[in-house]
This record gives C-alpha cells, sequence and structure tokens, in this order.
C-alpha cells in the first residue's frame, strides 16, 4: 500500500508555527539588544524655540526652563559648527539663518555659524540628558524639492535632524542622539553638513507648543 500524502492544511498550519516561532525569537532578540545597548532605546525629549515657550507650556518647571536654555546657549557658542562663508551657511539653513561668528563668540571669528533657533531637553530630570542648541534646518536641495519650499525642522550640532510634527513640542528620538553632542566645533565644507544622516520625528500628540537627519 502506497504512503498518503501529507496533509496540505497540516503542513500549512505547521509553516505558520514555524514562522510564528522566528518572528518571535526576533522580537526577543531585539528587545535583550536594546536592554544591552542603551543606543538602542529612544528617549522622550522636549524641543522649545524659546525660553517662554518652555515656560509656558509647563511640563518643565520654570527654572528647569531657564536653566536648560542658559546651558543650551553656552553649548551653542562653544559647538556650533562653522561655515566658511555666508553662502556655505545658509544654503543649508536658509536665508537669514546664520550670523557672523565673532558675534557669537570671539574663537568664531571670521567664520560664520547657524542662528540657535531652539533647543533640546529632556522630559524629566531622572533621564540626566544634555541640553542641545538646534539649528534651522532648510537646505538648499531640499528647497529645490519641495519646490521652492522648506523640509523645516532643526538640526543638532553633531548632525541629527530633528523635525516637529503637528506643533508639538515633544520628540522621540534615538538615545545615540539624544546623548551625542558636539564637544568640538566642525569646519563645514560646503554641502558636508547636510548630506547625510537620520531625521527623527517628534511625536504629533501632546501638549501643543513649539529636526536630526544628519546635518545641521
Amino acid at each position: 500500500m502506497s504512503a498518503l500524502a501529507p496533509d496540505p492544511a497540516r503542513r500549512s498550519k505547521r509553516s505558520a508555527t514555524i514562522s510564528l516561532v522566528l518572528v518571535a525569537g526576533a522580537g526577543a532578540a531585539a528587545f535583550a539588544l536594546a536592554r544591552l545597548d542603551s543606543s538602542q532605546r529612544d528617549e522622550d525629549v522636549l524641543v522649545y524655540g524659546s525660553l517662554g515657550a518652555c515656560i509656558a507650556e509647563r511640563v518643565r518647571s520654570a527654572q528647569a526652563c531657564t536653566e536648560a536654555e542658559a546651558a543650551a546657549r553656552a553649548a551653542y557658542a562653544a559647538s556650533a559648527p562653522r561655515y566658511e562663508t555666508l553662502a556655505d551657511c545658509e544654503r543649508h539653513h536658509g536665508p537669514g539663518g546664520c550670523v557672523p561668528g565673532e558675534t557669537v563668540t570671539a574663537a568664531a571669528q571670521g567664520r560664520f555659524l547657524p542662528a540657535m533657533a531652539a533647543f533640546m531637553m529632556g522630559r524629566t530630570d531622572e533621564q540626566d540628558l544634555p541640553v542641545q542648541p538646534l539649528y534651522a534646518h532648510a537646505p538648499q536641495e531640499e528647497r529645490h524639492a519641495h519646490g521652492g519650499g522648506y523640509a523645516g525642522g532643526y538640526c543638532t550640532g553633531s548632525g541629527a535632524r530633528i523635525f516637529s510634527a503637528g506643533g508639538s513640542s515633544r520628540a522621540h528620538v534615538p538615545a545615540s542622539v539624544a546623548r551625542s553632542t558636539a564637544s568640538t566645533p566642525r569646519t563645514i565644507a560646503r554641502g558636508g553638513f547636510g548630506g547625510t544622516g537620520r531625521a527623527v520625528a517628534a511625536a504629533s500628540s501632546g501638549p501643543s507648543s513649539g529636526h536630526g537627519s544628519g546635518g545641521g
């Protein structure tokens, strides 16, 4: 007597079970990796275009807002990216988005810096996140791609782009972005600051107030 052919339904069910096991295993591995490598986790941050916006929203105390804004300005003077010409700077940060370096710090004499447009801080003190100055993100190549409009958002000094969605001040950014600050200023060659990197979108939910893949 010949052997019976395998039941197609049973074979399909077995394949589905194996697939589920593989997917579950991959999920568990990713979770374990995230626990081992903190840079894989997201951090909740707040992005404000002014000290007043931070205080008015009341997510953080007025004192926390004031200290964060002051820390951002200190970091800005020490680490803002330097451009050799005004045209190079505005090519990435938009017309009117840059200032002569010496107006910010004597160390930037003869260079051009993007104006500090906002600051990013942790949602809670417990996160222990460094405050970061942010710069307008409006690269010329993206203006052309958007028919003359701006992609919008902000850039960190270390090259990450962060943009707000729906006018929210809240953003979810990788810990590697939230904890990696520019310790020394970079002199940016033409097209160098906005050419690469990752975009980090702000959450569209949460209190209303107030950019990055690479580049500032």
